[in-house]
């Protein structure tokens, strides 16, 4: 890198095919491991995908996969996790790859999450041989989404991503893990005799070889490499959950660091993304965390450069090779979806807009969405405008209905032990992605409070950004509404259709201006209703003395066919255990719920 910290990088190139020197490269850059190696057999495994691996090199791509300064095998050490570092080394790795001898000079990027987000810090240094990249299941506004969804702090991911994030970051072995737990691979076969896996220190009786002095089973001397390079990534500023926890603002200063979440947030990047002229393909999945951002990435880029969108049926995961591995698709009986339709998309846009082929790409509809229920269909923008506004507004006896609701206030005795566990999976624990059937709350209803409608008469397809408005009182000065819009079978039986949270002391709107930065060139788009939460955006006792509050916010954006005979439900909880910090006193919390015209309302984007 520019400044002189090394990176490992593992490059895969194409072969058995006509002669040829130079291919475009896709690069993944990446935290975690390149390769992985087991330090007793030798064996290794690739970090990407091998079908993807082998889909992309067969049809004349280097595949370049870099594991990002503080990971792996590469040495020195991120000073804050998604800090402005990552993009600057995206652009040293651009300029690198363009220069290498089995490179034509183009570059494009791939990768899901925190790879998303690298492919956008690159992109927005503008290195001059980047033209395309596909990011998937990617943030937008990360406060809003990752860290604090709702102004209320997500202790689910902190625990579970960060966690794997530090061990990989350390090179631990775990044999007996889910999977085993290996070691980056190393880079340099420092003795000579043709094996890496005598490369790593031994683990004497731990998972970590850093305890102790570095040691060697051949007994040969060594510089130590890939021990050097592991002892400086104990210096990462990992985002875990104490220190997220330690600043509860989007204008919080994280520890010493001098930055803030809106420092970090993809979003402010947009402006010199689009200026650099970079193609932006978007694949997001409807139950993943960030559904809403892969939206806001493709509406706000969108008519400044290339830009399109691809929903899934998925959570923060791949579609699977087969479609019976997807609970959704399993559910809704395709037998069809799979991964190979994501790598068919990937690869007309890389031939496209990173090898120049005038294949049509860019006359396809701009927009992909899985309508579950439906299945497939191209759209010409999202959100949709032919979409009408469904309004169901909340009414006696825990009903919903489309007329004029009768006034009057509801109260109800809050369950603090309410949780969005279905079978030990939620949008948020990363479980969706194994589970065995689509999510449903039913298991946890009597700790919720239900308003429902009568049964649909025709189907209705849902597709948009689902909003609710609640005029709120309670017994205690604060509190979080969480809401679930759920599709109820004619047996009773519900499946859960999307979700959102805000938490009372965030309930003044702001303009969403603000994520991109005041000065931003883009709008954001699509507009939502957005609190800002910054420390100013906070009222701290919103409902004490009797107040109460009008509270607006976005469920997560969906695509769904409710059936006829089926009926709309939409459920309120005052908590999520497990997943999120609970408000003060819930032990003894009482909400009051006002209905009438105007006052208490779920929005429904219906397409006819």
């Amino acid at each position: 890198m520019a400044d002189g910290t090394r990176l490992a990088i593992t490059w895969y190139s194409p072969a058995n095919g006509p002669a040829a020197m130079r291919f475009p490269v896709l690069l993944w850059y990446m935290p975690g491991h390149r390769e992985s190696i087991d330090p007793r057999t030798g064996e290794t495994r690739p970090g990407m995908d091998v079908a993807e691996l082998e889909f992309l090199t067969a049809r004349g791509y280097v595949v370049a996969v870099a594991e990002m300064r503080g990971s792996g095998a590469s040495f020195g050490f991120r000073a804050i996790d998604r800090g402005p570092q990552i993009g600057r080394d995206g652009r040293d790795l651009v300029d690198w790859i363009a220069r290498q001898p089995w490179s034509d000079g183009q570059v494009g990027m791939i990768g899901a999450s925190f790879q998303g987000f690298s492919q956008f810090a690159t992109a927005a240094e503008k290195p001059a041989a980047l033209r395309a990249i596909f990011p998937e299941i990617a943030g937008f506004d990360d406060y809003t989404s990752l860290y604090y969804p709702g102004g209320i702090l997500n202790t689910a991911i902190g625990r579970v991503a960060y966690a794997a994030m530090g061990q990989d970051d350390r090179n631990e072995f775990d044999p007996a893990g889910r999977p085993p737990r290996w070691p980056s691979l190393p880079v340099l076969d420092e003795d000579g005799d043709g094996e890496l896996a005598d490369e790593i220190p031994q683990y004497r009786g731990g998972r970590s070889f850093l305890d102790d002095a570095p040691t060697y089973a051949d007994g040969a001397a060594r510089q130590g490499l890939f021990h050097r390079a592991t002892v400086e990534h104990a210096a990462n500023g990992i985002l875990t959950a104490d220190r997220i926890s330690q600043a509860p603002f989007r204008d919080s200063v994280l520890d010493a660091s001098g930055i803030r979440y809106r420092d970090l947030d993809p979003g402010l990047r947009a402006d010199r993304i689009a200026a650099a002229g970079i193609a932006v393909y978007n694949r997001g999945g409807w139950l993943d965390y960030h559904a809403r951002d892969t939206t806001q990435w493709f509406g706000t880029l969108r008519g400044h450069t290339p830009t399109r969108l691809m929903m899934a049926p998925t959570a923060h995961s791949s579609l699977p090779r087969r479609p019976e591995d997807n609970a959704y698709l399993a559910h809704f009986g395709d037998r069809q979806t799979g991964n190979d339709m994501v790598l068919a998309e990937k690869l007309r846009f890389f031939d496209r807009y990173v090898r120049g082929v005038r294949n049509g790409f860019e006359r396809d509809p701009p927009v992909l969405i899985y309508v579950m229920g439906k299945g497939w269909r191209g759209e010409d923008e999202w959100p949709l405008r032919r979409a009408r506004r469904f309004s169901l507004s909340l009414h006696t006896q825990g009903t919903l209905i489309e007329g004029r609701p009768a006034s009057g206030v509801d109260t109800w005795r809050v369950d603090p032990r309410a949780n969005s566990l279905s079978q030990g999976a939620n949008r948020w624990n990363y479980g969706i992605a194994s589970a065995k059937a689509p999510m449903s709350l039913d298991a946890s209803r009597a700790r919720r409070l239900e308003y429902t409608s009568a049964p649909l008469t025709a189907g209705r397809e849902i597709t948009g950004h689902p909003v609710v408005r609640i005029q709120l009182g309670a017994n205690v000065p604060t509190a979080d509404v969480y809401a679930y819009l759920e599709d109820v079978a004619p047996d009773g039986t519900s499946l859960l259709v999307s979700e959102g949270q805000l938490r009372a002391g965030f309930h003044r709107l702001k303009p969403a201006q603000d994520i991109a930065g005041p000065a931003a060139r883009l709008r954001v788009r699509p507009a939502l209703p957005y609190h800002g939460y910054g420390h100013n955006d906070q009222v701290k006792t919103p409902l004490a003395n009797g107040r109460s509050v009008n509270m607006e916010f976005d469920l997560m954006p969906v695509a769904w066919l409710f059936a006829a005979g089926h009926r709309i439900r939409l459920s309120l909880a005052a908590a999520d255990e497990g997943s999120f910090e609970s408000s003060p006193g819930l032990a003894d919390a009482t909400w009051q719920i006002h209905r009438g015209p105007g006052k208490s309302v779920l929005e429904l984007p219906f397409v006819p």
